[in-house]
């Protein structure tokens, strides 16, 4: 169990599509496990523990070397405290365990931190969704992620040029998990909706 906590910690810098495609094949509801049917667990812990324990050990480092060194003519020591803090925040607030829980059989997902529950929502506030930058030559490249209303961004693949591929996985993680996809587009007709907010009441459904 304590692998699958790093599941999400993607080290792939190339071919991410590819090292996705296989992670499915290994394991179809990835990143999540099947605790029973229609009821999806994940434990993760969040990937800014290891970049701020690079950052604060970075920091240090260069922090006491530079001490130790003559003075130059400008001053770091500011860069050095202020890496050094905000290395050990990073690492103070990623250190904690987290369970995601998506429960279809309750109609809900869970967020549990410490093993207390930290957020719960209705399925609709979950998804799965496919975002785009670009770059300064205006090349495109696209993240798959799952998000939700109080849920932080949780990266599956990133930056990747090959939109067909993505989105095919996206479909494919969104189509196991019973969850809703959105393209990078807000407006999009190649959105899947599986879940709908209820309507208000004395609000109609328009077709």
């Amino acid at each position: 169990m304590l692998r699958d906590a790093f599941v999400l910690w993607n080290l792939h810098f190339f071919n991410v599509e590819r090292s996705l495609a296989c992670r499915l094949q290994q394991n179809a509801h990835y990143p999540f496990q099947v605790q029973q049917p229609n009821v999806f667990v994940m434990e993760y812990y969040k990937d800014t523990l290891w970049k701020g324990a690079l950052i604060f050990l970075i920091c240090v480092l260069g922090g006491v070397f530079y001490f130790k060194s003559e003075k130059v003519s400008q001053d770091y020591s500011g860069f050095f405290v202020y890496g050094t803090l905000v290395g050990f925040w990073l690492l103070l607030s990623s250190m904690h365990k987290r369970h995601l829980v998506i429960n279809h059989v309750q109609g809900c997902y869970q967020i549990y931190i410490k093993g207390r529950l930290w957020e719960e929502g209705p399925l609709h506030q979950i998804y799965v969704r496919l975002t785009a930058q670009t770059d300064a030559y205006g090349k495109r490249f696209y993240s798959l992620i799952i998000n939700g209303h109080g849920l932080e961004g949780l990266a599956l693949a990133s930056l990747s040029d090959k939109y067909e591929h993505m989105e095919f996985l996206g479909r494919r993680i969104a189509r196991k998990l019973k969850l809703n996809y959105f393209d990078y587009l807000d407006v999009s007709a190649r959105h899947v909706i599986r879940h709908r907010p209820p309507l208000e009441r004395g609000e109609e459904l328009q077709v």
